[in-house]
């Protein structure tokens, strides 16, 4: 299928639809997204979602005002990525329970995505997102910001999906793009990457609703 055919359309921005975020979960839109050393990467611009099964599947981060050197762009961001922070961590799994150490970088605000974690340089500076109000924490480099393609509203492709997916499994070019020939979102969306559980509190089937 080309993508001039326009017809790859089962991902729909929250904004301007008619759906929203179920009660008692948070609309990100507009928080601060950080890296695990605490430098800002951007802004919370939009939440991609499947309308089929009212799930998130990714978070639009503008990175055009980052403390990074990066280009200024739109990227995708797998929701399983992620981790919320409102003055304390919304969503706690065991695996990601503890404090900061005093001597190292703590894996407290590291998402463990069920695929190699992506490595951030080394920084003396005690981060913990906890004091930082409203902010969603991503574990990602410069060097995967740049590697990650631009977002563009209804652009999107299998294509596209697969490259994120790339950055965020660390892996390098051995893995080649045959796989957007066979891509089928029901199963693509299985991956660890896509499990909202870890973003969201809510233990309904989706996180997304038709507005009343």
């Amino acid at each position: 299928m080309g993508l001039e055919e326009n017809k790859y359309t089962h991902l729909v921005e929250l904004g301007g639809s008619d759906y929203e975020i179920v009660d008692g979960e948070p609309d990100i839109r507009g928080w601060d997204v950080k890296n695990k050393v605490g430098l800002k990467i951007g802004e919370v611009d939009e939440l991609l979602f499947d309308p089929q099964t009212r799930k998130v599947r990714y978070i639009v981060v503008d990175v055009n005002n980052s403390e990074l050197d990066t280009e200024q762009k739109k990227i995708l961001v797998p929701i399983g990525t992620a981790v919320l922070y409102d003055g304390e961590r919304i969503h706690d799994n065991d695996n990601l329970h503890n404090r900061r150490s005093e001597n190292s970088v703590s894996e407290d605000v590291v998402v463990e995505s069920g695929s190699p974690l992506l490595t951030q340089e080394h920084n003396d500076t005690t981060y913990n997102p906890n004091d930082d109000g409203k902010v969603v924490v991503i574990p990602v480099s410069v060097e995967h910001i740049l590697q990650l393609p631009a977002y563009e509203k209804e652009a999107i492709s299998p294509e596209t999906e697969l490259a994120v997916r790339r950055v965020f499994n660390g892996l390098d070019e051995t893995e080649t793009n045959t796989g957007a020939i066979e891509y089928k979102p029901e199963e693509f969306y299985d991956h660890e990457h896509f499990n909202e559980e870890k973003f969201y509190n809510a233990k309904t089937s989706s996180n997304i609703r038709k507005k009343l």
